[in-house]
């Protein structure tokens, strides 16, 4: 996800973020922003200079300070504001790329958007709607709320993506059918698991065309056809998850090389996936120790080719596809939130300075 403000002022970093390998045949962006102008100058400049082939907007930062000054999964409250965005970066992409748009449920369960926005996002020319099945003082707790993606999914005519609680291939079968949704989005659940991305691919190339987006499933029914899905093989063994997480820490490696060429910030950064991957693992915890302390890709190699260090064969904890990963877990949360003065009062001219004064600090979806 890039800003657009810091796109159009070509901020290295940014620029690093939105910039592809030449082997990469589809290339996509996420964007934020709070000005149309910025939002379609910054539209135009993915698809001339980085060869886009779709760029997401992104409206569902559930952080109370962005939202608190009308930004993020705010910004839907104010519906021309809203419509204006969308309709800047359709025009910014020219009809040569499809925009798509990113929402949640509302901001609470009182200021519900997804329907009105949805709706907004069609009519200004979005090609389809992501929903994230969360209100944004939810934050990434339970529960989510699968049947506010049935209720866009009814209430517009482009496809309809379903994204929150997605796991397992199951759940993205379990997910489509029980809404009609077109496809889904799996977020935390593919860190430190990038291989689900092709357990889910499976699923759904195995469920076909015989009970397509649309039907009305019910509950009951849409447990039938999950069973019909084959089983999975079985996630990899410890040697193979540390395998990819090295895999994993080269890409970056490589990938930031000009950015990092001493690789130590890549090497910190990379920190954060070492409990992802080796999360229930009981004999990787001297493998943890060896690689949360590395200085270098060279010390991440000598940790990982250690047989002394863990049981590469040992299985994959039972309890670790389903174990909520960076956020989200515990007991449910109501974060308390804030929004400028007049925000939802666009159309007697209220919240007029606040809209004035937004910013498009980093925001997260």
């Amino acid at each position: 996800m890039v800003i657009a403000s810091a796109l159009l002022l070509r901020n290295r970093r940014t620029l690093k973020l939105a910039s592809f390998a030449p082997d990469e045949t589809l290339r996509s962006v996420q964007l934020y922003g709070v000005r149309p102008d910025q939002l379609e100058q910054a539209v135009r400049m993915l698809v001339s200079e980085q060869g886009v082939h779709h760029v997401d907007l992104n409206f569902g930062c559930p952080v109370r300070k962005i939202t608190a000054r009308g930004g993020g999964s705010a910004l839907p409250l104010r519906p021309q504001l809203f419509a204006r965005l969308v309709a800047a970066a359709v025009r910014g992409a020219e009809g040569a790329v499809p925009v798509s748009v990113k929402l949640r449920v509302g901001l609470t369960p009182e200021l519900e958007t997804h329907i009105q926005a949805g709706r907004i996002a069609e009519a200004e020319g979005a090609a389809a709607l992501t929903l994230h099945a969360r209100t944004a003082d939810q934050l990434y707790s339970s529960p989510v709320s699968w049947h506010a993606v049935r209720e866009l999914v009814e209430s517009v005519r482009i496809p309809v993506i379903g994204n929150g609680d997605v796991y397992e291939a199951a759940d993205a079968v379990r997910l489509m059918e029980e809404t009609g949704c077109a496809g889904v989005m799996v977020g935390r659940a593919a860190l430190g698991r990038p291989w689900v991305f092709g357990e889910v691919a499976a699923a759904l190339m195995h469920r076909g065309n015989g009970s397509g987006a649309g039907d009305a499933l019910g509950i009951a029914a849409a447990a039938a056809v999950v069973a019909t899905v084959p089983t999975p093989p079985p996630p990899p063994a410890l040697g193979v998850v540390v395998a990819t997480a090295l895999r994993h820490l080269e890409a970056e490696v490589a990938w930031y090389r000009d950015y990092d060429p001493e690789e130590r910030d890549t090497i910190l950064r990379f920190r954060k996936f070492v409990s992802l991957y080796l999360y229930g693992f009981r004999t990787a915890a001297e493998l943890k120790a060896r690689l949360m302390a590395a200085q270098s890709l060279e010390q991440w190699r000598a940790a990982v080719y250690d047989a002394s260090l863990y049981d590469a064969d040992e299985p994959f904890p039972a309890d670790a596809a389903r174990h909520p990963r960076l956020k989200g877990g515990g007991e449910p949360v109501r974060q308390r939130m804030g929004l400028p003065d007049g925000w939802l009062d666009e159309r007697r001219g209220g919240g007029a300075a606040a809209e004035a004064r937004l910013t498009d600090d980093a925001c997260e979806g």
